[in-house]
């Protein structure tokens, strides 16, 4: 009996110190309470996405921007593997869904994933496949732009041409 006590002592001493090492204190209850982390903008990769940051803080880069995501290539997610298929629609919020676009490949990538059914075309003519529908330019990211059916066509009256991209 005394063994079998001695063991069981044995074996709870040791595992007290692995158990205390493990364990982290409480807060001390002055601390006050964390935020969570909240992600800031996006690392530009692009001269649309280093525009569309700028924006963010600078009026003056605003219509470059504007101009940028006309002109330059965007990401447009599609609702299937087919390039001529409607452009995919996402609850932004509550009663508010957009065609959504983004800046980028990485953008497309760290949203929907890299299997995301996609077309990169330029901005114009992302536009003019949602045209009638809201817009939402790199949803879940910062920044993110949404915009409404009129301000889509406010874009598309923009003199320029579009291009679905180039060729091989």
């Amino acid at each position: 009996m005394r063994r079998r006590l001695f063991l069981t002592a044995a074996m709870a001493a040791g595992v007290s110190p692995a158990f205390a090492q493990t364990t982290t204190p409480a807060p001390a209850a002055t601390d006050p309470p964390q935020p969570p982390a909240r992600p800031g903008p996006i690392e530009p990769v692009n001269a649309l996405e280093y525009a569309f940051v700028s924006a963010l803080t600078d009026e003056r880069m605003r219509p470059i921007f504007r101009r940028y995501l006309l002109d330059t290539h965007v990401v447009l997610a599609l609702t299937s593997e087919d390039q001529n298929s409607a452009p995919l629609e996402i609850d932004v919020r509550d009663g508010f869904r957009a065609a959504a676009i983004f800046t980028s490949a990485q953008r497309i990538d760290q949203v929907l994933g890299a299997d995301a059914p996609r077309i990169v075309i330029n901005g114009r003519a992302a536009f003019e496949r949602a045209a009638g529908k809201n817009v939402v330019i790199n949803y879940r990211l910062i920044p993110m732009l949404t915009l409404e059916p009129s301000d889509v066509a406010t874009y598309l009256e923009t003199p320029g041409e579009s291009s679905a991209g180039p060729s091989e």
